[in-house]
């Protein structure tokens, strides 16, 4: 979005501007992609704030889950992903998807009892590590 680029002049003309994909540089489109550009780098930056202080109040959490388990300690019921991230979303008051979540040797659920780590990805250099503990009854 907003790059300037040199092309063939049929290329130019009959797909990128014919399909709407392009724009022919001119003053205004050149100072309008600048204004695209600062305004995904301002909308960046709020989103990466965001990340930091919903970081800082994640950072001290630990998750409970209690279900039902075998003798063995296997979960008849796993805990998901989306579980986590609802959960993770009451304690900070905002919304955390469950894409975010990696639950790393685990897969896509827990399945055993016990404490689990599990890394929740805030922004793409924002990471922040919680406890799981799955207990049985």
């Amino acid at each position: 979005m907003g790059d300037i680029k040199n092309v063939a002049d049929g290329y130019g003309r009959n797909f990128l501007i014919g399909r709407g994909l392009a724009k022919l540089a001119t003053e205004g489109t050149i100072k309008e992609a600048d204004a695209l550009k600062k305004k995904a780098e301002a909308g960046e930056k709020v989103a990466h704030d965001k990340a930091k202080e919903v970081a800082e109040k994640t950072k001290d959490i630990v998750l409970e889950f209690t279900k039902k388990t075998s003798k063995a300690g296997k979960l008849f019921a796993s805990v998901t992903k989306e579980e986590i991230a609802e959960d993770i979303s009451k304690a900070v008051g905002g919304k955390i998807e469950a894409d975010a979540i990696n639950l790393r040797e685990h897969g896509e659920h827990i399945k055993q009892e016990g404490e689990h780590m599990i890394e929740v990805e805030l922004a793409p250099d924002i990471k922040v590590e919680l406890k799981v503990i799955v207990k049985g009854e």
